[in-house]
Order: C-alpha cells, then sequence, then structure tokens
C-alpha cells in the first residue's frame, strides 16, 4: 500500500511539474514567436481596422495598423507602421523601435509608401510591457503601464489574436 501511495505521489508531482514546465517552455519560446492582431470594426469608413504585431525569433518586431475589408480581409491601406527590436525578460517585453511611419491627417489610409517617418530627435523610448497568455495561448494580453512623458502612451492594453 506504501509503495502505490509513493507510485501515485510520484505520478501526480511529474505531470504537475511538467505541465508548469510546458507552459513556461512555450511561453519564452515557439508560442510567442508568432504573428498577432486586433481586429476592430471602423463603422465610419465600414472597414476593419486592424492592429498587428509580428514577433519574430531573431528579436525583431514589426507593428501596424492597418485597414482591411471585413468579408475578405483584403488590404485597403495602411495608417502606421514601425519596425524595431525587443528584449524578453521572464515575462516582461521590452520593445525599442528603430523606425516609425504615420499617415499625414488629411488622408485616413495610404500605400506604405505614402506613410511619413515620425521625427523625434532624442529617439525612441523603449517600451516595456508584461505578457499575459489567455484562451491557452490563443490570445495574448501586452499590458503597458502608463506613461507620464508621453500621455498618449496610456491607452488600455491590447489582447491580441493569433492570426489565422
Amino acid at each position: 500500500m506504501k509503495h502505490t501511495n509513493f507510485l501515485i505521489i510520484l505520478i501526480w508531482f511529474a505531470i504537475s511539474t511538467s505541465s508548469c514546465t510546458n507552459w513556461e517552455d512555450s511561453f519564452s519560446n515557439g508560442s510567442l514567436y508568432d504573428t498577432w492582431e486586433v481586429v476592430n470594426l471602423h463603422e465610419g469608413y465600414g472597414l476593419n481596422s486592424v492592429a498587428t504585431l509580428v514577433i519574430n525569433e531573431d528579436r525583431t518586431f514589426t507593428k501596424s495598423i492597418t485597414y482591411r475589408q471585413p468579408n475578405s480581409g483584403k488590404l485597403v491601406g495602411y495608417y502606421f507602421f514601425s519596425t524595431g527590436t525587443y528584449q524578453l525578460d521572464d515575462k516582461n517585453i521590452t520593445f525599442t523601435p528603430n523606425q516609425s511611419l504615420f499617415i499625414d491627417n488629411d488622408k485616413p489610409w495610404g500605400e506604405l509608401d505614402d506613410l511619413n517617418p515620425v521625427e523625434n530627435s532624442n529617439g525612441f523610448l523603449p517600451v516595456t510591457s508584461t505578457l499575459e497568455y489567455r484562451d491557452n495561448g490563443m490570445k495574448l494580453l501586452i499590458a503597458t503601464p502608463c506613461n507620464d512623458i508621453a500621455l498618449s502612451s496610456c491607452a488600455p492594453s491590447p489582447i491580441y489574436n493569433r492570426a489565422d
């Protein structure tokens, strides 16, 4: 009987340890490297506004905001586009942009070549956020605390879905 109880406890410990390890491995490795999207209908344009985040294994990222046709997903145009590098520290990620482009205020979107560089004489400041998986890794919350210097970065934290 003691041998059976010991075996049951050993099996339970192995399962509970491996499930934690698998989550940590998937969080810090391959599961993060993907294309993530937040899709919202922009009723004024009748188009989907799509915020896309691509996290690559080579420590680079791409962020964009595009407009797409609701049914087909066909790209209509770009509003914002940014590239840069990132650093991971446990469940924290620090994004450091090296280029950010926006459309002029007189147009709602344009081709990628129509976007203008964001001028920043101080360089781009890194932004550190906390990562949290939801729905068995199909959603990714990127929680960024408010920044007193750039109040525009004090927005609700997006919950990205894995892109199809």
